[in-house]
C-alpha cells in the first residue's frame, strides 16, 4: 500500500532529501515548508521539477507548524493514512535506509 508522508521543513536539508528520497520509493509526499510564494519559491519549483523528471508523487504545501487554523494542516490533507511526520531529527536514518535499497531512480546529488 502506498502511504502519504508529511515531511515537515521540506525546503532544504534533510526535509528535501527526506521528501525526494521517500518519493522515489512510491509514497505520496507532502514536503511543507514555509513562505512558498516568497523565499522558498525557487525549492517549490525545484521540488515540482523533480517530481515530473522522476514519475513521482510530491508535492508542496504552504506549512508553518508554529501557527494554529492553517488551510493546509496535515489532517486535511488526505484521508489516507498518514505514514509519517518527520523533523530532522529523525530523518538522517529514515533516509539514509531508503537510498541503500536497490530503486532504477536515485536522490538528486548536492541534497
Amino acid at each position: 500500500m502506498k502511504n502519504v508522508i508529511v515531511i515537515t521543513g521540506a525546503s532544504s536539508g534533510f526535509g528535501a532529501l527526506a521528501a525526494r528520497a521517500l518519493a522515489i520509493t512510491g509514497n505520496t509526499v507532502y514536503a511543507s515548508m514555509r513562505e512558498t510564494t516568497g523565499r522558498n519559491a525557487a525549492q517549490v519549483e525545484a521540488a515540482k521539477q523533480f517530481a515530473l523528471e522522476n514519475g513521482v508523487d510530491l508535492r508542496t504545501i504552504e506549512l508553518d507548524v508554529a501557527l494554529r487554523n492553517q488551510p493546509t494542516r496535515p489532517s486535511r490533507l488526505s484521508s489516507r493514512k498518514t505514514a509519517v511526520s518527520m523533523s530532522s531529527s529523525t530523518t538522517r536514518d529514515t533516509w539514509s535506509s531508503v537510498l541503500r535499497k536497490p530503486s532504477p531512480r536515485t536522490a538528486p546529488a548536492g541534497l
